[in-house]
C-alpha cells in the first residue's frame, strides 16, 4: 500500500471522518465523499450533499494540509463542476470558526451572506460560495 493516496470508493468512512471534524451531528442524507490518507490514516476529506441541478453543499475537513490536499481539491472540484455539472458549491461555516473561514477563502470560496443566529450555539453562520472559475 502506498504511503499516501486518494480515496474515492469509501464514502462512508470518509463521510464519518469529515462529520467528526466539522461537528456534523445529523446524517449527511444522500451524499458523496472523497478523501486523502497517509499511511492508512485519513488526513483530509470532502463531502457533498443537498444536491440539486446547480448546487451542492460542500463540507471540507483537513487535519494535515499537504500537496495531497490540493490534489484532492482538484478531484473534488472536477467531480462537482465537471461530472455533476454544478454551477456552484455552497459552504456554511460558523462565524466563530476562524480557521475554517480562512481555509475556505484561501481555496476560493467567497462570502455570500450571513444567516443571523443560525448556529447551534446561536452564532451567525457565514454562507460561502465557490464558483467554477474561482477556486485557488
Amino acid at each position: 500500500m502506498p504511503d499516501q493516496n486518494l480515496i474515492f470508493d469509501d464514502k462512508d468512512r470518509v463521510g464519518e471522518w469529515v462529520a467528526e471534524k466539522v461537528d456534523q451531528v445529523s446524517s449527511w442524507g444522500d451524499f458523496y465523499a472523497m478523501g486523502a490518507e497517509v499511511k492508512g490514516e485519513i488526513v483530509s476529506g470532502v463531502v457533498f450533499n443537498n444536491f440539486n441541478e446547480s448546487n451542492s453543499t460542500c463540507h471540507i475537513a483537513v487535519s494535515k494540509p499537504n500537496k495531497l490536499f490540493l490534489e484532492l481539491l482538484d478531484h473534488a472540484y472536477g467531480y462537482a463542476f465537471g461530472q455533476c455539472g454544478l454551477k456552484r458549491l455552497t459552504g456554511l461555516v460558523a462565524s466563530d470558526n476562524h480557521k475554517a473561514l480562512k481555509l475556505d477563502k484561501h481555496i476560493g470560496f467567497v462570502e455570500e451572506g450571513v444567516m443571523r443566529q443560525a448556529g447551534r450555539q446561536g452564532q451567525d453562520i457565514i454562507t460561502l460560495v465557490l464558483w467554477p472559475n474561482n477556486y485557488y
